[in-house]
């Protein structure tokens, strides 16, 4: 009961306390559920293995690069060359954008995407655009065959990948109904298209943006996940080299970027977050989860749902959570809507955390209020977890 107490009070905290100082928040979560689970000195040693986790240096240095490629871009004009090329209209625009960057997964990759989404979304709320930019860009985590999240999970409830995609594919469908109808449908006006088409200043900034996640997808199938830390930072580092070779005046619009991005911010960001799901791991709550004696919707929708909050992950809550499920129900794999329900579950929480980084870096590039992003989002909560649940009564 304490611990549970200690988890509960930990996501308490780092809801309400993500409305002030989203680093502080993330940090006093991850010490209040320590506290609760394991010894003071279990704390430190995780806390000290995390801020000198080589991977997690990298990883955090990468991250604080992004927005000083977006920086650059923005400064500079090249920003502006993007949004009056690619000529579709505002609320395509802001739904397709994240949605073609997030097709190469990469840590805090919404980063990527942010300053399109500011420069596109003039006149709209900070956290509707916050909201805009997580939510597009991982719903096609629903039916994106080499997304590690789908391959992963597939492989540990042992269904063939395209069986699960054919479940999801209605999910997929409805969230995208969803996104429009809560979020873009609330985008007003239109981009003002002043000059001529010209694709050659929509392709040289565009290719600088897409650089990133391209090369992190090539590198990371040829070193492999354990070096996903050396692809990010080196795919990351060459995007930023070439954002800054593609300008006119280098040294100035650098600086400026850093001026106006402050991205050290996302440094010390990248740290507590790590440093609350390291912690969320030692404290075996996960394992606690697994352990409930609970009916197969409760573990499916309630489970998944909470381990996406908890872990800010898809991979880590499908590990725990599918086996369980296939050991309750005696089956050596997942019957595919159970996979789908569980997912789509695991998916939702994962998407209105601040654990989860693109949540927690999108908030912080937009300024936006945790608060805020959530009332957007509560409308597609509800209903994907009411979809959940009458989805499992009309198959089981």
């Amino acid at each position: 009961m304490i611990r549970w107490i200690g988890f509960f009070l930990a996501i308490i905290v780092l809801l309400v306390g993500a409305r002030k100082h989203l680093s502080l928040a993330m940090l006093t979560g991850a010490i209040i559920l320590g506290i609760f689970t394991m010894s003071a000195t279990s704390i430190v040693t995780v806390i000290f293995n995390t801020i000198t986790s080589p991977s997690t240096i990298l990883l955090a240095l990468a991250l604080t690069m992004i927005p000083i490629i977006g920086g650059v871009l923005k400064v500079s004009g090249q920003l502006d060359h993007i949004v009056q090329n690619l000529r579709i209209g505002k609320k395509a625009f802001l739904g397709s954008t994240p949605a073609l960057l997030g097709l190469m997964p990469l840590p805090g990759g919404a980063l990527l995407s942010s300053p399109l989404v500011e420069k596109a979304g003039e006149g709209v709320s900070e956290h509707l655009k916050a909201a805009i930019n997580v939510w597009y860009r991982h719903i096609v985590y629903f039916i994106y065959p080499i997304s590690y999240a789908l391959i992963v999970s597939t492989d540990v409830a042992n269904i063939p990948m395209y069986t699960a995609i054919l479940y999801l594919i209605p999910f997929f469908i409805l969230s995208i109904i969803l996104g429009y109808f809560f979020l873009l449908r609330k985008v007003e006006g239109e981009l003002d298209y002043k000059d001529g088409f010209s694709l050659k200043q929509l392709m040289i900034p565009l290719s600088v943006l897409v650089a990133a996640p391209v090369l992190h997808f090539i590198l990371f199938n040829l070193l492999g996940e354990e070096f996903n830390a050396v692809a990010t930072f080196t795919a990351i580092s060459f995007a930023l080299v070439a954002s800054i070779m593609i300008t006119d005046s280098r040294l100035r619009y650098l600086k400026k970027s850093v001026e106006l991005m402050k991205p050290w911010k996302f440094t010390i960001l990248i740290f507590t977050i790590y440093i609350f799901i390291n912690i969320f791991q030692a404290s075996a709550m996960g394992d606690m989860i697994s352990e409930l004696t609970l009916p197969v919707l409760v573990l499916a929708v309630g489970g998944g749902f909470l381990l996406g909050i908890g872990t800010g992950r898809i991979i880590i809550p499908a590990s725990i959570l599918f086996p369980v499920l296939m050991g309750t129900l005696g089956t050596e794999s997942l019957p595919p809507y159970i996979f789908a329900i569980t997912y789509l579950s695991i998916f939702i929480g994962y998407a209105i955390t601040p654990v989860h980084p693109c949540i927690a870096v999108s908030l912080e590039y937009f300024d936006a209020d945790m608060k805020n992003y959530l009332k957007e989002l509560i409308g597609p909560i509800v209903i994907s977890l009411g979809t959940a649940i009458l989805v499992y009564f009309v198959f089981f």
